[in-house]
């Protein structure tokens, strides 16, 4: 596991459990959409709901709180970017 074991971080990779900037939706969704410094971005890669259920998962489930991204919040962020739906790192 990149993270480590119960996603307590590894070595270059932040802990993703009891980290602060997990508090709310909106920085993981951000993260998993466009990457950050050795993630790529996903924004191509999975759906909306792909993208909700990955950073609710971490928002609530790996640190308890109690927010809920949505298809439509995640349809929304995409927005301003104005990408294709197709990631491709070359």
């Amino acid at each position: 596991m990149a993270h480590g074991t119960g996603a307590q971080g590894a070595g270059r990779y932040p802990a993703l459990a009891g980290n602060p900037r997990l508090a709310t939706p909106q920085y993981a969704m951000t993260v998993v959409l466009n990457g950050l410094h050795g993630m790529p971005p996903f924004r191509g890669v999975l759906s909306d709901q792909q993208v909700a259920d990955v950073v609710n998962y971490l928002v609530r489930d790996l640190n308890g709180h109690d927010a809920t991204l949505t298809t439509e919040d995640v349809a929304a962020a995409r927005l301003p970017l104005n990408t294709t739906d197709s990631y491709n790192p070359l």
